[in-house]
Parts: C-alpha cells; sequence; structure tokens
C-alpha cells in the first residue's frame, strides 16, 4: 500500500513539473497547410467581419510557495520528481528506475528543504491583491474592443481587403459554436473569429520562481455561407521581461496592465500575417 502511495505521488510530481516548466514546440497549423489549398482559400475571401468571444478569459497566476506547509509541499514534489525526470533524459541503462529508487530519499529531502524557502504569506497576499486591482483595470479598459480596432486596422492597411466590426456577434461560451450562417449580416464573405481563451502568469514550478505575463488567443477564419472553418490558429504573447510575483505587483500591478496592452497589437500583428499574407513553403 506504501508503495502504491509513493508511486501515485511521484507520478503527480513528475507530471506537475514537466507541465509547469515545459514548452511547446508545435508547428503552427498555417505552416502545415499546402501551399495551393491556402491560395485557393484566400483567393475567395471578400469582405472579412471581425468578433471576439465575450465569455470570462481563464486566469492562470502562478503563485510562489505560501509559507513553511507551501513551501514544504512544492519542495517535496519537485525532490520526488526530479531524479525520475533526470533518470529519463539521462543516457544510462535503467536511468528511469534508479530515478524510481532514490525518488522518496530527495522527496524528504525537498519538502525540508523547502520548509525555508517558502514565501511569507502577507506577503502573497498584499501581491494578490494589487494583481486583482490591476485585473479590474484591465477589464475598465475594454481590451477586446482595443483587440478588433488594431486587427481591422492592420488588416485593412496590410491585405488590401475590406474588414468591418461586428458587434456582439462572438462566442458568449467557451463551448459554443457560434452559426455565423444563420446570422444577417450584410456582404460579409468570411468572419474572423477571436476567442481569449487563458491570460496571467507563468513560469516554473519552483518555490518562488520569477514568472512571464502571457496571453493565449485562438482565432478563426469562417466561411459565412456554411460556417465552414477555413483556417484556424493558436496564438501566444509572452512579456520580454521575466518577474517574480510580487514585483509583478509593484505600483498597483502597472508592469502587469502594461504587458497586456502591449500584446493586442502584437497578436493582431502576427493574426494578419499568418491568416491573409504569409506563405507556407513546402519542404520536401
Amino acid at each position: 500500500m506504501k508503495l502504491l502511495i509513493w508511486v501515485g505521488i511521484i507520478f503527480f510530481g513528475v507530471v506537475v513539473v514537466l507541465a509547469l516548466t515545459g514548452c511547446s514546440s508545435r508547428t503552427p497549423n498555417i505552416y502545415q497547410m499546402d501551399p495551393g489549398d491556402l491560395e485557393r482559400i484566400r483567393s475567395n475571401i471578400g469582405r472579412v467581419g471581425v468578433t471576439i468571444s465575450s465569455y470570462p478569459v481563464e486566469r492562470d497566476l502562478k503563485k510562489p510557495a505560501k509559507g513553511i506547509t507551501g513551501g514544504a509541499a512544492r519542495g517535496f514534489v519537485v525532490g520526488a520528481s526530479t531524479p525520475i525526470v533526470i533518470g529519463a533524459v539521462a543516457p544510462v541503462p535503467g536511468g528511469t528506475f534508479i530515478g524510481l529508487l532514490i525518488a522518496p530519499f530527495t522527496a524528504v529531502a525537498g519538502g525540508v528543504y523547502g520548509a525555508t524557502k517558502g514565501v511569507p504569506p502577507e506577503d502573497i497576499e498584499k501581491a494578490q491583491a494589487a494583481l486583482d486591482q490591476a485585473i479590474d483595470r484591465l477589464k475598465k479598459m475594454n481590451l477586446r474592443r482595443t483587440f478588433i480596432k488594431e486587427v481591422v486596422a492592420m488588416g485593412e492597411n496590410r491585405t488590401g481587403l475590406e474588414f468591418v466590426k461586428l458587434a456582439e456577434s462572438g462566442p458568449k461560451d467557451p463551448n459554443e459554436v457560434v452559426r455565423y450562417d444563420q446570422m444577417n449580416f450584410r456582404d460579409i464573405d468570411n468572419v474572423l473569429e477571436l476567442r481569449v481563451e487563458e491570460a496571467g502568469l507563468i513560469g516554473p514550478y519552483s518555490f518562488d520562481p520569477p514568472s512571464f505575463a502571457f496571453m493565449e488567443v485562438l482565432a478563426q477564419l469562417v466561411h459565412v455561407e456554411d460556417n465552414e472553418i477555413l483556417i484556424d490558429e493558436t496564438f501566444f504573447c509572452v512579456s520580454e521581461v521575466d518577474r517574480k510575483y510580487r514585483d509583478w505587483a509593484e505600483n498597483e500591478g502597472q508592469f502587469f496592465v502594461e504587458e497586456f496592452v502591449a500584446c493586442i497589437p502584437e497578436i493582431a500583428d502576427k493574426i494578419v500575417d499568418d491568416f491573409f499574407l504569409v506563405y507556407p513553403i513546402k519542404t520536401r
């Protein structure tokens, strides 16, 4: 029974560490499309309506380990998983098995060490209050409306196509499939639908790690006549500078606000380029 508990804890630790420290190397969908198919899609694009989701953005704010208990728990997980990860990638026969044998001891050591590395709870709570205020400021700035304006302006300036704003037409729920073919649009051939999926702070699974501000947006070009998704892609904006959690909260979260405001034109630029201008090159 104890062995099963250890295996469960260690497996959880490996999953957590890999999930929070890994990065995606996925090739964007647009670069995997056949150039001929993409050309056919683009040659039939007429007037483009731009809309955006209105449902709340999923927040992901990676916080430091909170106090003695939080530090010990995080140290335990990292201590248990580290030898497994190292054993799996090391060019040593049976490295993973050796890591499993060592993990119980490194888990205990990690827990003891982590108990001294947690951030005082009052510091985390103070930073959280400041970041909550920053999020409220971002809501009042109505960045969704700004996002649509940026895409429309960039699209018309760069592509020669006509882009128009579509008010209140986007998805109101993460799982909603909007039937644009059933809407009474006037001279709209395609809808560029933007879904702001997730935003926050992301960083390694450590005691008081530096983190990056990030935003994730799903964009889909939909053919209005039959509601077919012609092109879809997920775009990410990540801050160039990383800061610790408490540093993001300085000056009422001003750094936090500035990074998300800066993300809007950056992602808009990438969407217009990838959907309407960039062509993939066959490598085979």
